[in-house]
Parts: C-alpha cells; structure tokens; sequence
C-alpha cells in the first residue's frame, strides 16, 4: 500500500508522516492519497480526514482508528475494479505491528525522545486552538 499525503496543517500533516511512514510516497507512485483538505480534480482516489460532509475520517482521531479507516479504505479499493491490480496487498501483521509500537509509545511517556514528547504537546495546543476557534465562532453567531 502507498499513499502521498496533502495537508493543510503542519501538525496534522506531520503527525500522519510519524503514523504513515512506512507507506508514504510520491504522487505519481500512491495507490491513494490522504488529505486534510477537498480536492477538486484527482486521478487517484482520496481519503479526506476533516470535518467534511463526505470525510472518512472526522477531527480528532487516534493512530489505531485512523490505521482502521485505512485499511478499510484501501480493502474497498482492491475490491474495486480492474485499476487496482497493481496494488499490493495490504500485510495485516505490518498493520499489528504499527498498532501496538502506537500503543506502547502512547503508554510508555518516559521512553518517549525529545522530538516525540515536543510533538505530543503541539499536537495537544493545536487541539486546544482549533477548540478555542469553534468555541468563539459559535459564541459570535
């Protein structure tokens, strides 16, 4: 499985490179594309996560829901017609592995390095600014 990423959030956007790493690739490569933002035109399918009509995948999300969407996602794509021939086989014990070394990371804080534990909290304070922002949008109306 090869997905390219496009996002409009830094955070988010590096928060999915840490979750995806072993399947991310070019565009031109990808058997799909995971997106945070709608895509108008695109010859490959596309996973949107957001808070969209026809998202699938809605804000806020773990490391295991979202390798669940995905592999469902990709699992209906192989289903799908002649296209996906190519595709390689999604490897279900690859996917335990990513979900349990999530599992320990997120329950084991003390292990975590420096660059793991200054990401946790980024992505705790972006979070609490886009909760900020729906709160002052609704108190305005």
């Amino acid at each position: 499985m090869k997905i390219a990423l496009i996002s409009n959030s830094l955070l988010l956007d590096r928060s999915l490179e840490i979750y995806l790493k072993d399947y991310i690739t070019s565009y031109k490569q990808c058997d799909f594309v995971v997106s945070t933002e709608k895509i108008e035109q695109s010859d490959k399918p596309v996973f949107l996560i957001g808070d969209y009509e026809n998202s699938n995948l809605k804000k806020p999300f773990t490391k295991e829901i979202l390798l669940e969407k995905l592999e469902s996602f990709f699992l209906k794509l192989q289903k799908q017609g002649p296209n996906t021939q190519n595709i390689e086989p999604i490897n279900n014990q690859k996917w335990q592995e990513i979900v349990q070394h999530s599992t320990k990371i997120e329950n084991n804080n003390t292990n975590l390095t420096l660059q793991d534990k200054l990401e946790e909290i980024l992505r705790r304070y972006a979070k609490e600014i886009e909760e900020t922002i729906k709160e002052h949008i609704k108190n305005e109306k």
